[in-house]
């Protein structure tokens, strides 16, 4: 089961058999990066950098979906919030202020269907949260076969957790079956789930 960002990562590696040396450059923003961060670049940092070769299966996990921002283009606004995650359609943003650590700050309806994207506000969450729903959700978008649908329960066989700490009402989680070839991500009304190739 996932704890950590760390152990996102290492799933994500194992699901695309990345067995390549992945760390990104180092991160030179001129104010402190919460560890979370830190830990993908170290990890899968390399998938950020410009003109580099990709290790087959060649996937844009950073951006296929939603987009994990770099953390080589971190900038903080006028409040001081660095936006870490924001979604494809600009619905909701996750960031951090570097003056609070690896407090989560959100934007739009992350996740409570606020609608005012021109505030930050602080949760009582860690940027963590977000960033291992990104990476396994944009994993499984990224994945050569995976299909959306409107079940309300998973199918028979997928019934390990893997993650089940999402931010929604009604959302169940990430499940993968006991030879960790699929994966399904479960809400209220909607499924997504992925086969590893």
């Amino acid at each position: 089961m996932i704890t950590t960002v760390t152990d996102a990562c290492v799933f994500v590696r194992q699901w695309f058999g990345w067995a390549d040396e992945l760390a990104g450059g180092p991160i030179t923003a001129p104010f402190e990066v919460p560890d979370a961060i830190k830990c993908v670049n170290r990890q899968l940092g390399k998938l950020w950098l410009p003109n580099h070769d990709l290790p087959e299966p060649e996937v844009d996990l950073f951006s296929v979906q939603d987009r994990l921002v770099s953390p080589h283009c971190f900038e903080q606004d006028a409040d001081g919030v660095v936006a870490a995650i924001w979604e494809n359609q600009y619905v909701w943003g996750c960031g951090f202020k570097p003056s609070t650590g690896s407090q989560l700050w959100v934007s739009g309806d992350w996740p409570d269907a606020q609608s005012d994207m021109g505030a930050w506000r602080p949760t009582p969450d860690r940027v963590d949260t977000p960033i291992i729903f990104v990476l396994l959700a944009n994993m499984m978008w990224a994945s050569e076969m995976s299909e959306m649908d409107d079940a309300d329960k998973r199918p028979t066989g997928i019934d390990r957790p893997l993650w089940r700490v999402g931010p929604w009402h009604g959302f169940d989680g990430f499940w993968i079956n006991d030879a960790r070839d699929i994966i399904r991500m479960q809400g209220l009304g909607w499924g997504l789930t992925a086969w590893r190739t």
